[in-house]
């Protein structure tokens, strides 16, 4: 199973769990049982010397001086449980790869870690794998977790540019400004024109009066006369419209 795979598996065994309990004294043994286990390592090769080696005595325990070298909280755990020290012990004297206990947070973490053992005080750290509860993971490289941000952000940034696009409207009378769909007005669908009457008066386009006059033209009353566009287009309008599309601005709602 490659790299790649792996930084996406998740893996868990309930039977063995439910045989032996997970607690911080087995839980290398628990991690042994996953494909993430290098089956070569110096663990497997400690583990089959001790099947045939004689049980120590208390006077052999290692003593907490000779892992002076480690960091406080791997010193801890040397210090409280026995097994974890004999481990080191009988790592420190292979060279390769191996796995420890990094860290401990029980009932339910611990972070085992890979390292590449090249002396008895020097090792290299490789990769680090999550126990939380009974689900083994692997942690993902940086490189991956800032490419998954970028790609987040990326969609989210697309998503709102898009959103914002369908959002603008340009009037010649307006130019470009921002619709605000909430407050905007109903227009009457009836005959295929929009709510009162315009008439045409001279050069001047308008909404007819009471009297038969033509009230004052708005930009508004402009762009809502009746009847085609085309045909309502004259010289004076276009003016009109050019000078008040100059005169506008950016209007943001």
């Amino acid at each position: 199973m490659d790299r790649t795979s792996l930084d996406e598996l998740q893996w868990k065994s309930p039977e063995w769990i439910q045989s032996f309990g997970l607690r911080t004294d087995n839980v290398l043994d628990y991690f042994s049982q996953s494909p993430f286990f290098d089956r070569t390592s110096n663990n497997q090769v400690a583990k089959m010397q001790q099947q045939f080696a004689q049980p120590r005595a208390p006077s052999q325990a290692p003593s907490i001086s000779e892992f002076d070298n480690e960091s406080p909280h791997r010193k801890a755990i040397l210090s409280t449980y026995l097994v974890h020290a004999m481990w080191e012990q009988e790592l420190r004297k292979l060279k390769g790869i191996e796995y420890v206990l990094a860290y401990v947070r029980e009932p339910d973490f611990w972070i085992i870690r890979k390292q590449n053992r090249q002396s008895p005080t020097h090792v290299e750290t490789l990769q680090d794998y999550f126990i939380i509860g009974a689900n083994v993971y692997q942690s993902p490289a940086v490189a991956k977790i800032v490419q998954s941000r970028l790609s987040a952000t990326n969609f989210h940034l697309t998503r709102a540019l898009s959103t914002l696009r369908s959002m603008g409207t340009f009037r010649p009378s307006q130019g470009a400004s921002f619709a605000d769909r909430a407050n905007q007005p109903q227009i009457s669908s009836q005959s295929g024109s929009t709510t009162g009457s315009t008439m045409m008066t001279g050069n001047s386009v308008g909404p007819a009066t009471a009297n038969g006059q033509s009230g004052p033209t708005s930009s508004t009353d402009l762009l809502n006369s009746s009847g085609s566009q085309t045909d309502l287009i004259t010289p004076d309008l276009m003016d009109r419209l050019l000078v008040t599309s100059m005169k506008s601005s950016f209007k943001y709602i």
